[in-house]
C-alpha cells in the first residue's frame, strides 16, 4: 500500500476516520484524531487500496464542520452573558442549523446560514426594546432585510471569533 491508494481502503479504529495515511514501513496515522496504529489495522479491505470494492464513504461527521450553527448561538449566548448579565440564553433549531438567542429583550436573535451561504443574524425590531435606528455595526457586519450578517464569516475562523463577531454584532443592534 502507497499514498496513492484509496483513501477510503484505510479506516481509523479509534475514530473511524477514512483520513488514514501510510507511513515508514507498517505503520499508519490517522489526520483526524492522530492516533498511530498498524497499517493492518487500519485496512478497510483486503485490496489495498487498488479498484476498492468499498464506497466512499465522504467526510466523516465531525471533521468538514468541527461546529453546528447552534454551537456559534450557545457560544454567542455564553459571551453576551458574561458581558451584559445572565439573561442570555440560546436554543438550537432542528438538526442544530439554527440557534435563537433570547435576552432582555421582546426580540430573539436566530443565527442561521442564509442562502447565498452567509452567516446571518436574524431579528424583528419591537418598539418597546428601544433599539437604535440605524446601530454602528462593526466593520465586517453589514445591514440586510430583517437582520445583519457577518462579511466573509466561515467555518475556518473558528468558534470563538464568530461567535465574539455575532455577540458585537448584537451588541452593536440593541445600542450596548
Amino acid at each position: 500500500m502507497n499514498a496513492t491508494t484509496a483513501k477510503h481502503a484505510l479506516t481509523c479504529i479509534a475514530c473511524g476516520s477514512h483520513d488514514v495515511s501510510p507511513r515508514v514501513r507498517e505503520a499508519a496515522a490517522c489526520n483526524s484524531c492522530g492516533k498511530s496504529q498498524m497499517l493492518y489495522e487500519a485496512k478497510a479491505c483486503d485490496c489495498d487500496g487498488y479498484d476498492c470494492v468499498l464506497p466512499d464513504p465522504g467526510p466523516v461527521p465531525g471533521i468538514e464542520y468541527p461546529f453546528s450553527v447552534s454551537d456559534i448561538a450557545h457560544a454567542t449566548a455564553a459571551r453576551l452573558a458574561a458581558e451584559l448579565g445572565d439573561e442570555w440564553t440560546a436554543e438550537a433549531g432542528w438538526w442544530g442549523i439554527t440557534g435563537t438567542i433570547s435576552g432582555p429583550y421582546i426580540a430573539t436573535f436566530t443565527i442561521e446560514i442564509d442562502y447565498e451561504g452567509d452567516l446571518r443574524i436574524s431579528y424583528s425590531q419591537y418598539e418597546d426594546d428601544d433599539f437604535p435606528r440605524d446601530p454602528e455595526l462593526p466593520e465586517d457586519v453589514r445591514d440586510c432585510e430583517g437582520g445583519v450578517y457577518l462579511m466573509h464569516a466561515c467555518a475556518p475562523d473558528g468558534l470563538d471569533n464568530l461567535s465574539e463577531r455575532s455577540a458585537a454584532a448584537i451588541r452593536a443592534v440593541i445600542g450596548r
